[in-house]
């Protein structure tokens, strides 16, 4: 394992030819690779689980235990889909959030006016 771990230290995802091989080599020492495999930046870790589909369910089991995880960027733990994407999850709010604020709109509501004691019971004079 020592020497996967220097070759992430080295960047081995830039030579493609060495970077397969270095995924083979990940694949036939599982579980003992996943250490190895959790050092690499999140974009490279991405790709090689996108490549070697095998690494990814016993690598997300491996890394949701609490010693691991508590030990994890928030960014791996992302790309392993254990936490979710604060990009996603905004963006869904942000969308709930507008879908909430049309909800009334197309409905009758009536609104009685408090200094005339009037009655009305359509959306123009609501707004």
């Amino acid at each position: 394992m020592e020497i996967l771990s220097r070759l992430v230290s080295k960047q081995i995802w830039k030579y493609p030819k060495l970077w397969v091989g270095f995924l083979r080599c990940a694949l036939l020492t599982k579980p003992q690779s996943f250490n190895v495999l959790l050092q690499l930046p999140p974009p490279q870790l991405e790709s090689a689980l996108n490549r070697t589909a095998a690494l990814k369910a016993p690598l997300v089991v491996y890394a949701s235990q609490p010693n691991i995880k508590s030990s994890l960027p928030r960014s791996v733990l992302v790309v392993l889909g254990i936490a979710p994407d604060p990009q996603t999850s905004s963006q869904a709010q942000t969308s709930q959030a507008q879908t909430g604020d049309t909800s009334n709109s197309g409905k009758d509501v009536t609104v009685e006016n408090s200094k005339t004691g009037e009655t009305s019971n359509s959306d123009k004079d609501v707004l």
